[in-house]
């Protein structure tokens, strides 16, 4: 009996072993197209969005003391310079990063309008598939203020094919810091275009997103993302994609459910 039990418990693990070493492989194409849309929209909202929120409260900061703190703790890796009337560059050493226009309206006012343009945009590839390369998709942003939320736009035409809806809202603001923590929620839909194919990928954030970074990096840990990746001569792909905190993400793809 005792050797029945000893035979069995082997044969567990040897399954439980081959389970672990197949783990993924059924939604690695889902997990990746997950990733590619994941990567391009967080690197347009945290190094292109949010910095211009920190650049508001410098432009209405009282003093240059204030203007300094404000540098040093949340625009370390900047130096602004004032291009001409309303209009603010943000450098990364010698190199021009974003140019934004604020029409001499500060983002904390009603229906106020501002547009970010991003200079000398990187290609980079993620994953090992060609469909899966990031791309300069935010060389022009809108950004307007909507209530306790911020509208994000992108158009098609000024964005290389790519386009987007976002609402964002800050949760973690220090006085007239908004995203001092880099915490909020983000919701809407777009069309990203990618450079190799082209691919196109559809997406629909069906439950409000939740961004956190509790541990000083950045990461989702709630809501529901939908995702339609197509190209031409090729069947549709649909992915979806569930944050369940702590940096696990639930990947649905092809009717197989996996927890990453």
């Amino acid at each position: 009996m005792k050797k029945n039990i000893i035979i069995i418990i082997a044969i567990a693990l040897v399954c439980v072993g081959c389970y672990r070493e197949q783990r993924g492989k059924l939604t690695q194409r889902g997990k990746e197209i997950h990733d590619s849309w994941e990567k391009a929209t967080f690197d347009v909202i945290e190094t292109d969005v949010i910095p211009t929120f920190y650049l508001d409260a410098w432009i209405n900061a009282e003093n240059d003391s204030i203007r300094y703190s404000i540098e040093d703790q949340y625009l370390p890796d900047y130096r602004i310079r004032p291009e001409e009337n309303n209009v603010y560059v943000l450098y990364k050493g010698s190199e021009k990063t974003l140019t934004i226009n604020t029409y001499g309206q500060s983002l904390n006012d009603e229906g106020s309008h501002w547009l970010i343009a991003k200079h000398n945009p990187d290609y980079f590839e993620y994953g090992e598939l060609p469909q899966f390369y990031t791309f300069p998709i935010g060389e022009k942003i809108h950004i307007s203020k909507d209530g306790e939320q911020w509208l994000i736009q992108m158009d098609s035409t000024e964005c290389y094919g790519s386009s987007c809806d976002w609402h964002i809202k800050p949760l973690a603001n220090d006085g007239n810091i908004l995203f001092a923590k880099e915490t909020y929620t983000l919701s809407g839909n777009g069309l990203y275009k990618y450079m190799s194919g082209p691919v196109f990928l559809q997406y629909n954030i069906e439950k409000n997103i939740l961004r956190e970074a509790p541990y000083g990096f950045c990461y989702c840990s709630d809501g529901v993302v939908q995702l339609i990746a197509h190209q031409q001569n090729f069947d549709d792909i649909n992915v979806k994609a569930e944050y369940l905190g702590d940096n696990n993400v639930s990947i649905t793809y092809r009717g197989v459910t996996e927890i990453w």
